[in-house]
């Protein structure tokens, strides 16, 4: 398997619900996205996977999914992936 953008990245459709990814990363990082996960808002992050290499992490069948993050974590993460999109500004 091999990388996958993570605006693709949709299981296990039962549960989660993209809305839209905050932070992509690039191949080999992580990306983080949000949604909703089980009908509640929700912040999700992923390992990107690499080309001609693994699908990224967590996976589940096969399948490329996200990581819920948990309600005490989601400010700091927030926080991280801000200031990260402001230095990629400059």
């Amino acid at each position: 398997m091999s990388y996958i953008k993570p605006d693709k990245v949709i299981s296990p459709k039962k549960w989660w619900k993209l809305d839209r990814v905050l932070y992509r990363g690039k191949e080999g990082t992580w990306a983080a996205a949000e949604g909703k996960w089980d009908g509640n808002e929700a912040l999700a992050i992923r390992w990107n996977g690499e080309t001609g290499k693994k699908l990224g992490q967590p996976q589940s069948s096969g399948y490329p999914t996200w990581f819920i993050v948990p309600d005490e974590l989601v400010g700091v993460i927030r926080a991280v992936i801000d200031l990260l999109l402001e230095n990629e500004k400059k």
